[in-house]
């Protein structure tokens, strides 16, 4: 395929050379003179917009920035190449499919990026261009070898011919392949970032306890890490199972949260994931144990 690549940051180049290596035609569109100058000292194909004029290629991924400035998240960047798209598309006779790769808020692709390329290009959703959202998972320290080596791809799709043309593009890399609606993988790329996040502060908040404790905080995360089914158990948690419940969680939550306000600890992720867990049974209930058979434990 050839595959137009706009926004060559780490993850739009990354994308690029992981595309090349399967021999599949590789342009990039970037508004920094400086960093296409530079790709293109590398043999890379690079190009400002203004001198991109007219649409080579099969696919359009958009991998530009969607920074937060203050408590909002910009979408400049992705509304100016989502136009300058537009306006090449309008003159493309083939059917051509844009991929969004940066990370948007849910309903974003549909209600901003559909309707611009739309109103500008006079072409119809699903008729004259697909439309995906295809998440990406890449650490920026090693951005080329998670794009080389998947471990999961989303794709989120319009309809099914976008879709496909997407699922052809990444079959070669033998990597799980799901695919869902466009607002599901927008919201599952923020999931799975916030998850991450707030593994992180939990896991801070016990080390500021364990370290003014004088206990060896990295010797009690192994072992959790090798004793927690929330750790080794990648389905713990995520089934519709409703709040926490049963003899351990919440009252070891109560005695923990009690223990460190007499030390003078403060646990407010404890205290915040408790408070919510009470809301959580107002809302939708007490945790409903599923039994898996008649020899296997309660899964909470």
């Amino acid at each position: 395929m050839k595959i137009a690549i706009v926004g060559a940051g780490f993850v739009g180049k990354a994308t690029g050379l992981g595309l090349s290596k399967h021999q599949h035609k590789v342009v990039y569109v970037e508004t920094d003179k400086d960093k296409v100058a530079k790709m293109n000292g590398q043999d890379l194909d690079a190009y400002l917009p203004k001198d991109y004029p007219k649409i080579t290629t099969d696919v359009t991924m958009f991998c530009v920035p969607t920074p937060t400035k203050g408590d909002s998240i910009q979408l400049d960047y992705l509304t100016q190449a989502v136009e300058d798209f537009a306006k090449r598309l309008k003159n493309h006779k083939e059917y051509h499919v844009a991929i969004i790769r940066s990370t948007v808020p849910p309903k974003t692709t549909r209600e901003l990026v559909l309707p611009l390329i739309e109103n500008i290009s006079g072409k119809k959703a699903g008729k004259d261009f697909g439309l995906t959202m295809q998440p990406e998972y890449l650490r920026e320290a090693t951005a080329v070898e998670d794009f080389e080596r998947p471990w999961f791809i989303l794709i989120g799709q319009l309809d099914k011919r976008s879709g496909d043309v997407v699922d052809k593009l990444y079959r070669p890399f033998d990597a799980p392949i799901e695919r869902t609606g466009l607002e599901e993988a927008e919201f599952q790329k923020y999931v799975h970032n916030i998850y991450n996040a707030v593994k992180i502060t939990f896991f801070n908040e016990m080390r500021i306890v364990a370290n003014k404790e004088n206990w060896d905080a990295n010797t009690i995360f192994r072992a959790v890490s090798e004793s927690c089914e929330g750790m080794w158990n990648t389905l713990y948690g995520i089934k519709d199972y409703g709040p926490f419940d049963g003899s351990c969680l919440p009252k070891d939550t109560r005695a923990l949260i009690e223990w460190a306000d007499k030390h003078g600890h403060n646990l407010e992720t404890i205290k915040t994931a408790f408070a919510e867990n009470i809301k959580h049974e107002q809302i939708i209930g007490k945790n409903r144990k599923v039994k898996v058979n008649h020899l296997a434990h309660v899964i909470l």
